[in-house]
């Protein structure tokens, strides 16, 4: 990557993905989707973590209130992500949504490679030949593009 993916400029946080980014990116977020629609999936359940573990009929109060907005959320913001792939000048809107996409993406890969609060250490230095090593590559990759979203985008809070 000669260039970062995002660099603040003139106010706004531009979107300035490679071509290879901009396909893996545009892969992720197709399954994202799949995942959002998909009930049983154990990383829905960690994008939408129980409020009341131990009354479920507070919980299904709750989840009636707020999973229709939830997603609603979650499927624009995706949306927003998709409309910048190819490069774009983000808003603050945009900048949080990008974030919370990306995060979401990093939530559900996580669930995939077992990453609980202790981080993924185990995850490090996995030889080639694991089937864990490409995913944890990704999930190393999003860090970094949410590390550098945030930077550019706090670049606009030391010069105001």
């Amino acid at each position: 990557m000669d260039q970062p993916p995002f660099r603040w400029a003139n106010g706004v946080v531009i979107v300035d993905l490679g071509v290879n980014e901009q396909k893996i990116l545009d892969l992720l977020l197709s399954l994202y989707l799949q995942v959002l629609k998909a009930d049983e999936d154990p990383a829905v359940w960690r994008l939408h973590p129980p409020a009341h573990p131990n009354d479920s009929t507070a919980e299904a109060v709750y989840r009636a209130m707020v999973d229709d907005d939830l997603s609603a959320q979650r499927l624009e913001a995706i949306q927003t992500v998709r409309a910048g792939i190819a490069g774009r000048e983000l808003d603050d809107d945009d900048v949080s949504a990008w974030i919370r996409t990306l995060n979401g993406l990093r939530l559900v890969l996580g669930v995939r490679l077992e990453v609980d609060v202790h981080g993924h250490d185990h995850l490090v230095d996995l030889p080639l030949e694991d089937s864990r090593s490409s995913p944890a590559a990704v999930y190393d990759w999003l860090g970094f593009m949410l590390e550098e979203l945030v930077g550019s985008a706090s670049q606009g809070f030391a010069n105001s």
